[in-house]
């Protein structure tokens, strides 16, 4: 069986036991650059670079799929904003398009999915997928409007919106949803397998449920069904943090799957699930993997195995492996995770 063939079929809503171990798919990408000797800033500017990186990575360390993002930046750039790319780091947003007065009208005559660095991650997906996308799953990270919104209004004016002007949050996430819309579109068709939803500002760590509930779950919904309708069969949800006020909304946007962080038991997580969606997780990206040992990451997969047992469950850190990651920590990751049970 092939890593895609495990992550389709947890995903397809089949039973865990129908897979021969339980997929791993972890949030690896720039952490998967250092390991190559890439710097990153060249992998965020050469489509050969950032594919070469993430199929070498998934070649050494087999992994059931992988993940590719472009950076919270992609969306506004894209759109017009300013963006700096230091020479070893991720790119810096140094434009808010929405800071001022300006109207969001001033933006729809711009082509997102032609703008920026789109094209680049677009043709390293493709290029990826070429390179192992028969054998491993092929994950694909958009931001959702809510992370959109913050990097064209910036975050602190989009939070203090929420409360003084939920109106003009309104027309700014209705506006994000377009842009995510039309480059979910432009994805389509480039060899991914699945797609997900970046969506960290949205934790209940960030804004309060209700306020995701009431303004932005709307937003989702019409985002995950226009991807549905488009042909994207699986649709994820990354929020980080402590999600458990807010598994129910993210369950009504009608994603197949959804991340789960580190702060979240991973039994609890379940528990609300009920088997709706599949889940994603639940391993500490810091204290586990970037600074743990090999043992204590075997061990720690060992007792996640146990706790979710018999759930539709893909083994993954919680949220994004940094850099500095040892390569060893990473294998002992994949040989724990292949090792268990279902």
């Amino acid at each position: 069986m092939t890593g895609r063939e495990r992550v389709t079929r947890v995903l397809a809503g089949r039973a865990i036991e129908e897979v021969d171990h339980r997929p791993v798919l972890p949030i690896l990408h720039t952490g998967l650059a250092p390991i190559a000797g890439v710097p990153l800033g060249r992998y965020f500017t050469d489509a050969e670079a950032m594919a070469r990186v993430i199929a070498d990575g998934y070649r050494r360390f087999r992994y059931d799929g992988v993940q590719l993002s472009l950076g919270v930046t992609g969306e506004a750039e894209a759109l017009g904003a300013r963006v700096e790319q230091p020479p070893d780091r991720a790119p810096i947003l140094r434009e808010h398009l929405l800071a001022g007065p300006a109207a969001i009208d001033s933006l729809r005559d711009r082509d997102p999915a032609t703008g920026g660095r789109m094209p680049l991650f677009f043709d390293a997906v493709e290029k990826t997928a070429r390179a192992i996308g028969g054998e491993a799953f092929i994950l694909a990270t958009m931001r959702g409007p809510f992370v959109i919104g913050a990097q064209l209004r910036g975050i602190e004016p989009i939070l203090i919106d929420l409360i003084e002007d939920p109106r003009r949050v309104a027309d700014v996430l209705s506006f994000a949803t377009d842009v995510a819309i039309a480059l979910g579109r432009a994805l389509a068709g480039r060899g991914a397998h699945g797609i997900v939803l970046g969506e960290a500002t949205c934790s209940p760590n960030f804004i309060a449920p209700a306020m995701y509930r009431e303004q932005v779950v709307p937003h989702h919904a019409r985002l995950v069904r226009a991807l549905h309708e488009m042909g994207w069969r699986f649709v994820g949800l990354h929020i980080c943090g402590n999600i458990i006020p807010i598994i129910e909304d993210i369950l009504s946007t009608g994603v197949e799957f959804f991340d789960v962080d580190y702060q979240v038991g991973a039994a609890e997580a379940i528990a609300r699930a009920a088997g709706r969606a599949a889940l994603r997780g639940n391993l500490d990206p810091s204290a586990d993997l970037r600074f743990g040992t090999p043992e204590k990451i075997r061990a720690r997969v060992e007792a996640l195995h146990r706790e979710v047992a018999g759930a539709r469950w893909i083994v993954s850190s919680g949220c994004d492996i940094p850099a500095g990651t040892p390569g060893e920590n990473i294998a002992a990751l994949v040989e724990a995770a292949e090792g268990g049970a279902t």
